[in-house]
């Protein structure tokens, strides 16, 4: 493998480094090391906390290039017919965010809904509550990222006048006004993209926990928790801001 060859896979999984040290020693790719990876089994997650605790190590090991897809769902062999994912997340429909990646994680273990803006809207609401009430996650987490078009759109819309009129834009404007009034409500010297990003990750995952009739009260038994992150596509670092 070139050196070009081996820099552009690199930069497929964050950037952060080799895929593995196997990889980097045998001249593999990206595709043929994760297909090489472990999937280690682990027990599923019992709590919120716990469930966090795992998305933040996994994050660990993405950013240090140490991808071993860790298997937390019970269901092993009969994944192609049942799921037990412990953590839901909505995030961006960004090309360059792969949340089962970005964790480390083996399919079935994220319920992931994806909408630009990772605005709460009827098809992650209802996706979330299904994950909650029906698969029994422990934990939500609504991740925004660095340099999203969504948030950069909305700020535009409250900064700019800039609008989305149905006739041209089709369904854009709604996804955009999920955002608006996130920047709408922060001081006119903070309407900053870097600002912005997580002030919208923080009011959709409080609106979401306060939405009945599945998910506010699972919140309030301490059944699941709702949290909100951001994910820095530069460094690979998902960091959570409540």
């Amino acid at each position: 493998m070139n050196k070009d060859s081996f820099l552009s896979r690199r930069r497929f999984i964050g950037g952060v480094g080799a895929v593995t040290g196997a990889a980097a020693l045998g001249g593999i790719g990206a595709a043929e090391a994760l297909a090489a990876s472990t999937g280690a089994k682990a027990p599923h997650p019992k709590t919120p906390a716990e469930a966090l605790r795992i998305l933040q190590a996994g994050n660990r090991r993405y950013r240090q290039g140490k991808l071993t897809l860790r298997d937390y769902s019970p269901v092993g062999e009969k994944r192609a017919s049942e799921q037990k994912p412990f953590a839901a997340i909505i995030t961006c429909a960004d090309s360059r965010i792969s949340p089962e990646l970005i964790f480390d994680l083996e399919r079935g273990n994220i319920f992931a809904s994806r909408i630009a803006g990772n605005g709460i809207d009827s098809g992650t609401l209802g996706s979330t509550e299904y994950a909650v009430a029906v698969l029994g996650v422990k934990l939500v987490l609504v991740l925004g990222h660095s340099d999203c078009g969504a948030v950069k759109s909305a700020i535009a819309v409250v900064t700019e006048g800039k609008s989305y009129p149905s006739s041209k834009y089709g369904a854009i404007g709604e996804v955009i006004d999920l955002l608006v009034p996130t920047v709408k409500s922060l001081p006119a010297d903070e309407r900053t993209l870097a600002r912005c990003v997580p002030a919208n990750a923080i009011a959709q995952a409080q609106d979401l926990a306060r939405r009945g009739p599945i998910v506010a009260p699972a919140v309030e038994s301490g059944a699941i928790e709702v949290v909100a992150g951001v994910y820095n596509i530069a460094n690979g670092a998902v960091s959570i801001v409540r």
